[in-house]
């Protein structure tokens, strides 16, 4: 009963995250359609989109996936105030010296910097350089946004966790429309950084709230957090090195004749909306529980949390598989066809897709894992395995690249992640239920029989409607198709008692 309880919880915590994920993608594409609409596509917004780049990859390092990976372990060893306001003070103490010393270099000397890494001069040189002081100053206040959201994630705070991303993109967007005819290009400059103070003021509002307080403490031998130090430098490591992997697959991408480059890209996006959804969904919730359940010796809880990610990942990641499968093409189609971007352009970003999204699965299920052995306190091996993955994709990318063509980018990167999924559950097969995890796995296969056959009969029975590209009505037809498959799955998922939505349910003794 106790378990069915606590899975229940976890899975409208999942849930309650997804969706506020979602809404943060739509705000997004707001956000950029406001910004396009803003300054266009002149030299000024070539200025804004290369000076925001710098931060928004740095960001990647200081605010999001590393900082917190490593942070999250250590701050979730003791519930003790005491112990979590000293360790919390001197991570923020050391964000605050670090980023002062950023600020200030920048300040004086961003011309120069500009001029280093773009090739801009005349006033585009200048505007860059006017922009940069404040968009590392976005950087160092979103980068302590996120460490008041790791804390907020570790004491399952997640409605306000999801919401405090949302303050940045609305505050942006409701900025440039108010005021980016009286700035021009430094209301960009404005509206992140005070999008980014309102967002830091909001998890420190909350943070406070919950009873956390702060001072500066310079105490940089603390055991803890030269242990965060270490954690965070391997972590990075493996983020630099799945991002080289990614980059070697775009410049194979762009040795192929026109347009194969721009259908890997945009296939990229497609794949990253479902598997950005359910990834905070279930590692926001999970991952924070697994460093608990290890750093108290709670070998059953850690096995308990770890089942429910991987079922959470196979119960939603299977019918994303289908379904973009059978509808690549209408997605691609409404989504993006229009002016210069035809239909034959639909066709062969569908046709990436389709091999792209077979690895969606197995993706989400070693992001997990690796997940796991971080809180296992195993960031080492975390790292040969990231690294592994990355070598075998290369090596595979470049030697079916002249042979298949563009569809060797996603097979190869499936194939490596298949290497390093073997490797993940080696390491951590006593954490695993290998025999549940089968049940579950093919459970799902036969729940989303139903789904599929309604797609099988959609694919054979329906004109080719969505040829006309991206019209209102286009539009209009696959929500409701999507809506109506989102019902038959649900009503599917409940007949056979899926875990993820039968945690929903009341349970009887």
């Amino acid at each position: 009963m106790k378990d069915s309880t606590q899975n229940k919880q976890k899975s409208k915590d999942s849930s309650l995250l997804m969706l506020l994920t979602l809404v943060s993608r739509i705000l997004g594409i707001i956000k950029a359609r406001v910004i396009t609409t803003a300054f266009g596509a002149t030299s000024t917004a070539d200025v804004i989109n290369v000076a925001f780049l710098f931060p928004n990859n740095l960001r990647k390092i200081f605010a999001e996936g590393a900082m917190t990976s490593a942070f999250i372990p250590s701050f979730s060893k003791s519930v003790e105030k005491n112990y979590r306001n000293t360790l919390l003070s001197i991570m923020l103490s050391a964000q605050l010296f670090i980023f002062s010393i950023i600020i200030i270099i920048f300040v004086f000397f961003s011309k120069q910097i500009f001029s280093f890494i773009t090739d801009f001069n005349g006033d585009e040189l200048q505007l860059g350089a006017s922009l940069l002081p404040y968009f590392m100053a976005f950087l160092a206040f979103i980068s302590i946004a996120n460490v008041f959201s790791a804390v907020l994630q570790t004491d399952k705070q997640f409605l306000f966790y999801g919401i405090a991303p949302l303050f940045y993109s609305i505050t942006l967007i409701i900025f440039l429309l108010l005021f980016s005819d009286k700035f021009d290009a430094m209301a960009m400059a404005y509206g992140v950084l005070l999008a980014s103070i309102i967002q830091f003021a909001f998890t420190f509002a909350i943070v406070f709230k919950k009873g956390y307080r702060v001072k500066l403490n310079i105490n940089f031998k603390n055991n803890e957090f030269k242990k965060i130090l270490k954690t965070w430098i391997i972590v990075v490591g493996s983020a630099i090195t799945t991002i080289f992997a990614q980059q070697f697959s775009v410049f194979l991408a762009s040795s192929l004749s026109t347009g194969n480059a721009t259908a890997f890209s945009n296939s990229l996006i497609f794949f990253s909306t479902p598997y950005g959804i359910v990834y905070t969904g279930i590692v926001t919730v999970v991952y924070p529980l697994l460093s608990q359940n290890y750093c108290s010796n709670q070998k059953k809880e850690f096995k308990d949390n770890l089942a429910y990610g991987i079922d959470g990942m196979i119960n939603l990641f299977i019918p994303a598989t289908i379904l973009l499968i059978f509808l690549s093409k209408e997605f691609v189609a409404v989504l993006l066809q229009n002016g210069k971007f035809t239909f034959a352009d639909t066709l062969l970003t569908a046709s990436v897709i389709n091999f792209l999204v077979l690895g969606l699965t197995i993706i989400g299920l070693n992001a997990l894992l690796n997940r796991a052995l971080l809180a296992k306190d195993m960031a080492k091996l975390s790292f040969k395995i990231t690294v592994i993955q990355a070598i075998i994709d290369v090596i595979l990318s470049f030697i079916l690249i002249k042979k298949i063509g563009i569809i060797a980018l996603p097979i190869a990167n499936t194939i490596s992640f298949c290497i390093t999924l073997i490797l993940h559950f080696i390491y951590l097969k006593n954490d695993i239920d290998f025999k549940h995890t089968l049940f579950v796995f093919f459970k799902t296969l036969i729940a989303n029989l139903p789904f599929l056959a309604i797609l099988i009969a959609y694919k054979f029975f329906t004109p080719i409607w969505y040829q006309s590209g991206s019209t209102l009505k286009n539009f209009i037809i696959i929500i409701v198709l999507n809506l109506g498959l989102a019902i038959i799955l649900l009503f599917s998922y409940s007949v056979f008692k899926i875990p993820f939505i039968e945690y929903f349910h009341k349970r009887r003794k």
